[in-house]
């Protein structure tokens, strides 16, 4: 097996492929054109003779964090590697662009904790909670596991991304736990 990076014709394998997973809660579910509109952000692994068999995305919110998401191995071929060779092509991608923080949210830590990340506070990633969480539907009772590896952002990095009201105040958000 082999990673890749994600090319516009892997974008309906993606898109089965984590739909798929979203029916039982597992993943979030992606629409198609989400798909295609970040498949650059996207990483594949593939069988020897060239068969997609699973994928995720490095969502980056600045050097200070960045997100693995939409983590998935098609379910025949779980526990070959597959999981690991992705969480460890995304891992090296983040290091080769100087990103000092990567996080993820899970309902299957052990398997993250095989790569040093350790478990973490939803408001330690503040970035994240703005982007998908506040739009949850169980934002008020998460299931998942908040995880990261390297060093936490800041409140400096956080208070510089976060978005501004136009009386310049940051943006006031609710606690998910």
């Amino acid at each position: 097996m082999r990673t890749r990076r994600a090319r516009v014709q892997d974008a309906y394998a993606i898109y089965r492929l984590v739909n798929d997973h979203s029916r039982d809660g597992t993943l979030l579910r992606r629409s198609y054109t989400e798909i295609c509109n970040n498949i650059h952000t996207f990483t594949i692994v593939e069988s020897a003779a060239g068969e997609f068999v699973g994928c995720a995305a490095l969502r980056v919110y600045g050097p200070h964090l960045a997100e693995i998401r939409s983590i998935v191995v098609r379910s025949a071929i779980r526990g070959a590697g597959a999981g690991g060779l992705l969480v460890k092509s995304l891992l090296a991608e983040a290091k080769e662009n100087g990103i000092r923080c990567v996080c993820l949210f899970t309902r299957i830590p052990a398997f993250f904790e095989h790569f040093r990340f350790r478990i973490t506070k939803h408001d330690s990633l503040r970035d994240k909670v703005v982007k998908d969480c506040q739009h949850c539907t169980r934002r008020h009772a998460c299931d998942e596991t908040p995880m990261a590896v390297g060093e936490l952002p800041s409140q400096q990095d956080m208070s510089d991304q976060m978005p501004r009201m136009g009386s310049g105040r940051l943006v006031q958000l609710l606690s998910t736990r």
